[in-house]
């Protein structure tokens, strides 16, 4: 009897855990959750949809002996209604994704662009041979401006490849730290040490340091970014300045002062405003973030005090605020 009593119990017990054990299975991933492990590298909205571009360590990877980093894997994830994921993996993508005029996305891979169709599906669009791009980027007309790290500039216009170098151009220098098409259709170009290039309507104009507030020979201008006033804002790398942020609006030199650190990364999020992001460093270890957004001609700080992790990458829409950071996606109110 008490054997039969004990077998019971035993088996009640055996129930209720497996009774746990499928809930867990069926409980559904949120995609907060699959992101989580996750370096969020950049974040574009289109409607309903988020496209995440997301690196992750490699655990299978072979690492050489003087290697000292961990090699990573670059990948894209798809979410749509906050809830759904679907993991492209395309694997070493280029540069941030890029939108045409219409609205399309497309991405990059080896020498190739691609556009992402309404299945989810790639479709390529050109290939650049020989020509090795770190980004690229639309203009009014839907061709394509690329740049590379010490590759020159190149264009394509729907049917040929240009590729502008040292060489075979009046350009000063083929390494290149960022290139925006403004909404009146003129190319910047941001220059190692060189100062800015500007192309307007086939015309080119080396705008040397020397022209440029601020800037010495040992500086120079890193990712210029268009806002909705078609100022070009621009990233400064300057020893000789505590600014990190500087904008042309309406040919003046503006300089912002949004952090008191030089180390500065800006977005525009999809409704045209623009953030600046400031991870503080120590000469051992990175400290902490800072998040601020431009309004009415002031910088006004977001408050991320809950978050204790570096921030890399920052998107909005009307109802949130989309922070990437090394450690996952992370979502507060607007």
């Amino acid at each position: 009897m008490k054997t039969r009593i004990i077998f019971f119990i035993f088996m009640v017990i055996v129930g209720l855990v497996s009774c746990e054990t499928d809930d867990n299975v069926d409980k559904k991933v949120s995609y907060l959750d699959y992101l989580n492990d996750k370096s969020i590298i950049a974040i574009q909205i289109q409607n309903d949809t988020k496209y995440i571009f997301t690196s992750r360590y490699c655990d299978t990877c072979y690492v050489a002996p003087y290697m000292s980093y961990i090699p990573s894997i670059e990948e894209w994830t798809v979410i749509k209604n906050d809830s759904i994921f679907e993991n492209y993996s395309p694997n070493r993508f280029p540069g941030l994704p890029r939108s045409d005029n219409k609205g399309n996305l497309y991405i990059a891979k080896a020498n190739n662009i691609y556009k992402l169709n309404k299945s989810g599906e790639y479709e390529q669009l050109l290939t650049t041979g020989e020509y090795v791009f770190q980004s690229f980027t639309f203009d009014n007309d839907d061709n394509i401006w690329f740049y590379g790290n010490n590759n020159g500039i190149a264009f394509w216009n729907k049917l040929d490849l240009k590729i502008y170098n040292t060489s075979n151009s009046s350009l000063p220098t083929n390494r290149i730290h960022g290139l925006a098409v403004d909404k009146s259709g003129v190319v910047w170009v941001s220059l190692d040490f060189k100062g800015l290039l500007k192309i307007e309507s086939g015309k080119w104009t080396v705008i040397p340091n020397s022209e440029i507030p601020g800037l010495s020979e040992y500086s120079y201008l890193r990712g210029p970014k268009i806002v909705v006033d078609n100022s070009v804002w621009f990233e400064v790398f300057s020893p000789d300045t505590t600014s990190n942020v500087l904008r042309l609006e309406n040919g003046d030199w503006i300089y912002e002062f949004p952090d008191n650190t030089k180390y500065c990364n800006l977005n525009i999020d999809s409704k045209g405003t623009i953030w600046a992001i400031n991870n503080h460093y120590d000469y051992s270890d990175y400290q902490y973030s800072t998040l601020k957004y431009y309004m009415n001609n002031s910088w006004i700080n977001f408050d991320i005090s809950d978050i204790h992790k570096q921030i890399l990458t920052v998107n909005a829409d009307d109802k949130k605020v989309y922070i990437g950071t090394i450690k996952g996606l992370i979502e507060k109110p607007r």
